[in-house]
């Protein structure tokens, strides 16, 4: 085994384990936000003080949920590009045979990106969740939605990068063949 292939077994397991980490990570997050969230309810109405709209109230449910749901959401984000389900394999889009042992560190490097994808898309969930806190302005507040959907729609892109590049090949008429000869 060469040093490529090491480094492309070591991505592939990081990437697993990283990915398997933010999905724990968000699930648990959301859960907490969405407590957290509850408890500053319970505590203002024991205080008397303002209480939140039911309609702020709902927001913040529906966010915190997708948190949790974070590969569904990400699903969803997908399918509404027409790039299919999300899969959270190790990538081999680039074939051995035409790209030789390139082709290793070309799907390790894809499957980093996934990686990255998955935590754009949370960074993108936690700067919507991040909107309707207390102190915001209209327009800091529509600035955190506008730039978590940019983190989401990105991340997800990266996340199916294969499809990305299939169907940016396809819609360029881009079709490259590179023979490796020993």
């Amino acid at each position: 085994m060469d040093l490529v292939q090491m480094l492309a077994n070591a991505v592939n397991n990081v990437s697993a384990v990283g990915i398997k980490l933010i999905l724990a990570l968000a699930l648990v997050g959301g859960l907490v936000m969405l407590m957290s969230h509850f408890g500053n309810i319970a505590s203002r109405a024991r205080r008397g003080q303002v209480q939140d709209g039911a309609g702020k109230i709902l927001v913040v449910m529906l966010i915190c949920c997708c948190v949790i749901s974070l590969h569904s959401v990400m699903n969803a984000t997908s399918n509404q590009m027409a790039l299919g389900d999300v899969t959270f394999e190790a990538i081999s889009y680039v074939s051995e045979g035409q790209y030789g042992p390139a082709a290793v560190a070309i799907n390790a490097g894809l499957t980093l990106l996934q990686w990255v994808g998955v935590i754009y898309c949370y960074m993108g969930l936690l700067r919507i969740r991040r909107s309707q806190k207390d102190g915001h302005t209209g327009l800091s507040a529509g600035d955190d939605v506008m730039k978590g959907a940019k983190q989401l729609i990105v991340g997800t892109m990266l996340a199916v990068n294969p499809q990305v590049l299939t169907a940016l090949q396809n819609t360029l008429n881009i079709h490259w063949s590179v023979s490796y000869t020993h």
